[in-house]
């Protein structure tokens, strides 16, 4: 069971890495120039938006695999009790104290960053555009 737990969540996080590198292509090439223009910035902001559950779903899926192949279901337990998305942050304490990868630690950092710098720029976007 163990296993087969650790491996859904390392094939969904695989699955979704890809797509989301295709969202950060999306965002920086077309998105974020269609928010130059006022008329093209609601529209742009939601795609941001949107796109930012993207990255956090896969964010959210690495956090879970590192949280459960190092903690188990003690830490994976605990992080999901934390309104689902506590697994992120005991994913990267788990990186930094028990598996001594501070890269993987530092990925997840920047995950959690691209997360909600697309979702927050993606509100304002869309709520800029609005303003009229």
């Amino acid at each position: 069971m163990n296993e087969s737990i650790a491996a859904f969540c390392v094939k969904a996080y695989t699955f979704l890495l890809p797509i989301s590198w295709i969202g950060v292509a999306i965002v920086v090439l077309v998105l974020l120039p269609m928010a130059l223009f006022k008329a093209t910035r609601p529209a742009a902001g939601t795609g941001m938006f949107f796109s930012s559950y993207l990255f956090g779903l896969t964010t959210w899926f690495l956090g879970a695999t590192v949280t459960f192949v190092t903690w188990g279901w003690v830490g994976l337990i605990i992080g999901l009790i934390f309104a689902g998305v506590g697994v992120v942050p005991i994913g990267i304490l788990a990186a930094f104290i028990s598996l001594k990868e501070p890269t993987l630690g530092f990925s997840l950092i920047v995950m959690v960053v691209i997360v909600f710098a697309t979702r927050m720029g993606g509100l304002a976007l869309m709520q800029s555009g609005s303003e009229v």
